[in-house]
């Protein structure tokens, strides 16, 4: 007998994608929904913002090198209700730092994750779960 259980707790998590290049937009939408993830894909920040549903949401994958609004979009969500998860993705270079030091400060501090922006799609997937099972609060949680 096969036991599905660890599908099946993937298949309700959602997940918001911010990334301005629609290439590598749809392509990690695309990875992301054979992973069993429902993915609600934005080009900037001012479209997650304006979408109602995305406070709902456990997970954000953001473009931060190409969403210069990112730090803003990220207080606006947590001050609108938002209690989810960040992986923020910057940088190309492989033996470079991502971000500077206080981005990476303010991340930690509510459990965001900062990773290169060319990050393998088996890493990026155990981010994305590794965040959401990291206490997903929900939109009416208090804190």
């Amino acid at each position: 007998m096969t036991i599905r259980e660890p599908s099946a707790t993937i298949e309700a998590i959602a997940v918001s994608l911010v990334a301005g290049d629609a290439t590598v937009r749809h392509a990690r939408q695309l990875m992301l929904r054979s992973e069993n993830y429902d993915v609600r894909s934005y080009a900037t920040c001012s479209a997650l913002l304006a979408d109602p549903r995305s406070r709902d949401v456990p997970c954000i994958v953001l473009d931060i090198e190409r969403n210069d609004d990112g730090p803003a979009l990220l207080r606006e969500m947590r001050v609108t209700g938002w209690r989810g998860r960040a992986i923020l993705l910057d940088g190309d270079d492989a033996d470079g730092d991502c971000a500077d030091g206080d981005y990476v400060r303010a991340a930690g501090k509510h459990g965001d994750r900062v990773m290169k922006r060319t990050v393998g799609d088996s890493s990026l997937v155990a981010a994305i779960s590794a965040s959401v099972n990291r206490g997903w609060s929900g939109r009416n949680a208090a804190g």
